[in-house]
């Protein structure tokens, strides 16, 4: 299903004073208006977790859904919001596993996969992610560059050309491949496409890998990853 026609917001930055998101709650409160107003029923509240930054406890995200809740509810804004996380990968991921907050009702815990990460360290942490019984699902893998696809030069020719070009997609039917990607489908990872990355929020290169990731199936969810109600405007084309 094309990621326009999901319907349930699987990445958003709404919860109030948590992370980069809205620092108030009449802010939180406008961007359930327009998700609302746009056809979305339920949103997960997926603030990051990043060591040195953004640490808020479980007990704190759940807290914070809670009430943003009741005052959607005051406001007959029909938006469920469903709890999860952000969880950024480093070196320091797994002192976080333990008790993780899972994205609610599912068995998914969500990654965001820094590009100057080394590949290795990614490889470890989603396998240990994978072997403790949760479901890595990987945040906008269009905007990681670990995660490009490129073309495979015939044998001999030397090293893989990068596949993008301007924006567009350049498939001249060569053979396309992208081992860290490959590696997470046969661990049955899942993927999470930004809706803005589609119209070009990101620039070319991360329209182009959307473009791509979209059309051979890649995406398992959609979110908007808005952090504002102008982001929720410009992600979703509202004006």
């Amino acid at each position: 299903m094309p990621l326009q026609q999901r319907m349930t917001d699987y990445h958003c930055h709404i919860l109030p004073g948590i992370d980069d998101g809205p620092k108030e709650q009449y802010e939180s409160i406008e961007m359930a208006r327009l998700l609302a107003e746009a056809g979305y029923r339920k949103v997960y509240c997926t603030p990051h977790l990043i060591k040195g930054m953004y640490e808020v406890s479980n007990e704190e995200v759940l807290y914070e859904r809670d009430k943003l809740q009741r005052e959607l509810v005051k406001e007959g804004i029909g938006i469920k919001l469903l709890a999860g996380r952000e969880y950024y990968l480093d070196e320091f991921l797994l002192d976080y596993i333990s008790k993780p907050l899972l994205l609610e009702g599912t068995s998914c815990m969500m990654i965001e996969i820094p590009s100057n990460t080394s590949v290795d360290l990614v490889k470890e942490t989603i396998f240990a992610i994978k072997r403790r019984g949760y479901n890595p699902l990987i945040a906008h893998p269009e905007r990681c560059f670990l995660l490009e696809m490129v073309e495979r030069e015939p044998q001999g020719a030397g090293k893989w050309k990068r596949w993008f070009s301007r924006g567009r997609v350049q498939n001249k039917g060569k053979e396309l491949g992208n081992e860290l990607l490959f590696y997470f489908k046969q661990l049955e990872c899942q993927f999470q496409g930004n809706l803005g990355s589609l119209n070009g929020q990101y620039g070319g290169r991360v329209k182009a890998s959307a473009l791509y990731f979209e059309k051979t199936g890649v995406y398992t969810h959609a979110g908007t990853d808005a952090h504002s109600a102008d982001a929720v405007k410009d992600i979703l084309w509202i004006r």
